[in-house]
């Protein structure tokens, strides 16, 4: 039996190879806390190969216990804490002529902080779109809107799963505005575009790993409760960026293993970071499709008699649209940490430079949840 984290991290480096097919050398940034959550929902009311299928995609690996797990993660990391905002919201959208179960709905509210809501897709889709967007708008302080855009859901749809996810967070050390300083990111060997590169130095939790070659930095946020961590690629003459090689080498043992706290060591490090803005919005099908997730998005062979007794019920979209931003914003109140560490001795002072291609993660540590994972390969 594998734990819920590791699970969690299987299916993310997954879903984010599927993605890489389809957006090479583009950004990419995603939630797979919280996709995994909302199909959770989907697992409630899932039956036969229709629910086979999404267990064996990776994320459902505690069979019966799995939607009590995800009721105590989300609760952990969703709690409110200072110098973060953090909203994760799901929510599966019906139409209002199914006859859905009444145990469905309250298990859907009870593990999973959501509802089943009933719309009127068939008469009335624009209306229904629109109350999708503003509850989505709504739930991550307006910074998603227009998830849909018009077109997008039609008479003939039927369900409707929603992710929204936003994330802010204050550094536990702060990058000073003075120091941002116009500098080169290197998409490719040929091409390069100006960033606004952040700069600090400070002690940090670092590492080197020497197949890929590349350095891991954690950057914790305020009270240690979240990180990001960044895997920087060294510059190779075959791949200029390096990233091939890292996605290449990219599985949930090795992540583990790259970022592990017996790995990761404090030392004195110059940071240059650019300041940098995320929006990402996915249709998931053909993703999920590709992953092995058929039957429920197809009109035929989905099952989904736990959520109603009418036949006919098919996920028709799934979609999730996510936000990051990330600039000097900070606190100072942790900064003492790392020079009471510091040695009488003139120490070595290291360099990460993320002036070029990189992958990164935001990771809850108390529960070691993968809450969100990018690419950043082009400002």
């Amino acid at each position: 039996m594998c734990s819920l984290s590791t699970a969690n991290a299987k299916f993310c480096l997954d879903f984010f190879r599927e993605l890489s097919k389809r957006k090479r050398n583009e950004n990419i940034f995603f939630s797979p806390l919280s996709l995994s959550a909302a199909f959770g929902m989907v697992v409630l009311g899932a039956r036969g190969n229709t629910l086979k299928e999404i267990e064996k995609v990776g994320f459902f690996c505690y069979a019966g216990e799995v939607h009590s797990q995800f009721q105590a993660l989300l609760a952990a990391v969703s709690e409110p804490r200072p110098g973060c905002s953090l909203t994760i919201a799901n929510r599966l959208f019906g139409e209002i002529t199914y006859p859905f179960f009444q145990q469905y709905l309250d298990s859907t509210k009870k593990f999973y902080q959501a509802e089943l809501e009933a719309v009127n897709f068939k008469y009335t889709e624009e209306e229904a779109r629109e109350k999708i967007n503003f509850w989505v708008e709504n739930e991550t302080n307006g910074k998603i809107k227009d998830l849909f855009s018009a077109g997008v859901i039609d008479p003939s749809t039927v369900l409707v799963l929603v992710n929204a996810i936003y994330f802010k967070g204050k550094w536990a050390v702060e990058f000073k505005k003075e120091d941002t300083k116009e500098t080169d990111f290197q998409l490719n060997k040929n091409e390069k575009k100006t960033v606004q590169m952040m700069f600090q130095e400070g002690y940090f939790n670092m590492t080197f790993i020497k197949e890929p070659k590349m350095k891991v930095l954690e950057l914790p946020y305020f009270n240690n409760e979240l990180s990001m961590f960044i895997l920087l690629p060294e510059v190779v003459c075959e791949d200029f960026t390096g990233l091939e090689q890292l996605e290449c080498a990219l599985t949930d043992e090795n992540l583990a293993g790259w970022t592990s706290s017996t790995r990761m060591q404090p030392l004195k490090v110059k940071v240059y970071l650019p300041q940098f803005k995320m929006e990402e919005s996915y249709i998931l099908n053909s993703t999920l499709q590709e992953m092995g997730v058929m039957n429920v998005f197809d009109w035929g062979k989905a099952d989904l008699s736990g959520i109603s007794k009418k036949n006919g019920l098919v996920v028709s979209k799934a979609i999730q649209k996510s936000f990051v931003e990330v600039n000097e914003e900070g606190t100072e109140a942790a900064s003492a940490m790392g020079l009471v560490l510091m040695p009488l001795c003139g120490p070595v002072s290291y360099e990460f430079k993320a002036d070029h291609p990189f992958l990164f993660f935001i990771r809850h540590n108390p529960t070691n949840t993968i809450v969100f994972f990018g690419r950043y390969s082009s400002p």
